[in-house]
């Protein structure tokens, strides 16, 4: 393998970790994960906000869906891991097979977090603008949880 695939895809696999669990919290953290509320906060807050049974369901069904998607993903995200990690451990690497195992590991990290936005977003246009202002003035006032971007 030459020096410049291997170092290529050392770059890849050391990123993957982090690029799973996102940004630190703080000045790393996309500014676009501020206007979307995750399902605990609406989950907490749901009588100060006047969440009604009707909001209550959609976005119910609306997490039982993205998390039997992320169930599936997940199951493929590791085999796909191990299979990039089986091809890695080779004494010699296909470099063009390594390349693609690599590049289906981060379609499937992709479509994870496609899948966490997709929630996201429902969440929000399930809420009405004002249960939004209140939600957003009530998590100011809530202490950094730690953790990746879309566990907050």
């Amino acid at each position: 393998m030459k020096k410049g695939g291997l170092a290529v895809i050392s770059l890849v696999l050391s990123a993957l970790p982090a690029l799973a669990q996102g940004p630190p919290p703080g000045p790393g953290r996309p500014a676009f994960l501020d206007e979307l509320f995750v399902p605990e906060q609406v989950m907490r807050y749901q009588t100060e906000i006047g969440l009604t049974d009707a909001q209550r369901n959609a976005i119910s069904e609306a997490m039982a869906e993205a998390q039997k998607k992320l169930v599936e993903l997940q199951w493929q995200f590791e085999s796909a891991q191990k299979k990039l990690a089986d091809a890695l451990a080779a004494p010699n690497i296909d470099e063009s097979a390594a390349a693609a195992q690599a590049d289906q590991v981060m379609n499937l990290e992709l479509q994870m977090k496609k899948t966490h936005l997709a929630l996201l977003v429902k969440i929000k246009n399930t809420l009405t603008p004002e249960q939004q202002a209140k939600l957003r003035q009530v998590r100011g006032k809530e202490p950094p949880r730690p953790g990746p971007p879309f566990a907050r």
